[in-house]
Parts: C-alpha cells; structure tokens; sequence
C-alpha cells in the first residue's frame, strides 16, 4: 500500500506540472503574436509613409508639369498673336528634308521658306524656340545672299564667324538655331543638300 500511495503521489506530481506548464503556454503565445502583430503594424506604417511620400512626390512633379505647359501654351499663343500682327503665321514642317525640298513643303501649304527683315520677327521667331531652314541662300551668286522672294539681305543676323562657307561643298543655305544668350546671332550657313525642318510662314488671312 505505502508504495501503491508513492506512485499515486508521483503521478499526482507530474500531472500537476504537465497542468502548469501547459497554462503557461497560451500566455507565451499571445505575447508573441502581440509582438508579431506590433512588427507589422510598424512596417505598414512606414509603408504607408513612403507610398505617401511618393504620391506627394508625384502630385508635385505633376502640378509643375501642367503648369509649365499652360505656361509655355499661353507663350506660344501670345507669339502667334505677335505674328499675326505682322500679318503672317508661323509653322513648321514635322520631317527635315533639304531645302529645295523644304520650300516645296512650305509652298505645297499656301506659304514659303520664312523671310526675316526686321529685329521684331527675328527676335520672336528665336523665342519660340525654332530650328531650321529659312527663306535666305546664295545658290545664284556666292556671297550675295538673297531672299526667296529676291530681294537681296540687307539686315542680317548671322551667328559669330558666320557665314563660313566651310567644308568641301559650298554652304549656300541657311538654318536658324535658336539661342538663349544672344537671339541675334542664330543665322548659319549649310551645305543645301544637308536635312533640316523647314521653317514656314504664310499670309495670316489664308
């Protein structure tokens, strides 16, 4: 009986632990999930902070966009109010081509190669940002730079060192680069047969 009486209270004994250290076990497991729960709170806040900052960024760079472009509209349109004040209106060709082939597309739209007889015109025309051929060479005699309606140049704007004439064939042709730091210096003479956009103007009525 005595050992009969051990073995119950032994067994009584490890029941008892097995109970105690399995009422422990929930509690260790919630304090982990907390913990796990509070990790993942923590990254999907800072997820949230850099989607947010992206969006932020995003709106930014949007607004600035939309605002540079009415801003550039609104130039434009103020420059073609400009021209048709000079009684013409401004285009160009979308393809470059060389330049009897140019004037062929500004003739082909009612216009011509434009023609620039004033500081007025060449100022705007540099303002809108254009480059390409122009209404001016010296196919008909060297260094006599003419017009494509025939009359002779007599107010030109010619950038520095320019007309050169240089290279192996004859530069009888001449493009307009626009330019920030000195709108009256944008004339370069080019070989005729090189491609460039051409530069068209016709009558504001048409």
């Amino acid at each position: 009986m005595i050992m009969m009486d051990n073995d119950i209270y032994g067994n009584t004994t490890t029941s008892d632990q097995k109970m105690t250290t399995a009422s422990q076990h929930p509690g260790a497991k919630q304090g982990e999930g907390i913990r796990r729960y509070r990790r993942a709170a923590v990254c999907l806040g800072l997820l949230g902070l850099v989607l947010l900052g992206i969006a932020a960024g995003l709106c930014v760079k949007y607004r600035t966009e939309i605002l540079d472009k009415y801003m550039l509209e609104a130039k434009v349109t103020q420059l073609e109010k400009q021209f048709q004040e000079f009684n013409y209106r401004i285009f160009q060709s979308a393809t470059e081509d060389v330049w009897n082939m140019s004037r062929k597309y500004c003739r082909e739209k009612g216009g011509d190669l434009v023609m620039i007889k004033s500081k007025e015109k060449q100022t705007v025309l540099n303002e809108m940002r254009l480059n390409g051929w122009i209404g001016l060479s010296d196919e008909s005699e060297e260094g006599n730079w003419t017009w494509v309606d025939t009359t002779t140049a007599n107010q030109t704007f010619w950038g520095k060192r320019q007309p050169d004439d240089s290279g192996s064939v004859d530069e009888d042709c001449a493009v307009f680069h626009s330019k920030d730091d000195d709108p009256l210096l944008t004339w370069h003479d080019h070989e005729c047969s090189s491609k460039h956009l051409a530069i068209c103007e016709k009558s504001a009525f048409q």
